[in-house]
């Protein structure tokens, strides 16, 4: 499982163009959020990288600060990874961790415990 941050820049290692880097000019990820179904894609260019003959990993960087390119919900999404938008090389999930803290509970409690099981009615 890949872990992506909300609103950062998430940088993926991954071993998806073993046999056939020369051939891949650029990558598009689409991912799929797993509860509400939402799909959303992503192009990415890998023309200008150079690999050596021992590369097996290649470098996606994957930038969810600019507007409108992060995802909308936090949680797990089906990753799909299409080589030039056609050919599927990789499929695996991912989490997106959001940045925001959560609300913690706050608990209320009364100063007068004793009556705590009264009724009060007004007349």
């Amino acid at each position: 499982m890949l872990i992506l941050n909300k609103d950062q820049h998430n940088e993926l290692v991954l071993n998806i163009n073993n046999n056939s880097r020369a051939s891949f000019t650029g990558y598009t990820l689409t991912f799929t959020h797993v509860l509400s179904q939402e799909v959303k894609s992503y192009t990415v260019s890998v023309s200008s990288a150079e690999y050596s003959e021992n590369d097996r990993y290649c470098t996606i960087e994957l930038n969810l600060q600019q507007p409108g390119q992060d995802l909308n919900y936090e949680g797990d999404y089906m990753l799909q990874i299409y080589g030039n938008g056609t050919t599927l090389v990789y499929t695996n999930l991912a989490r997106l961790n959001g940045t925001t803290e959560d609300t913690t509970f706050v608990e209320y409690a009364s100063p007068n415990e004793n009556n705590e099981n009264y009724i009060y009615l007004e007349d």
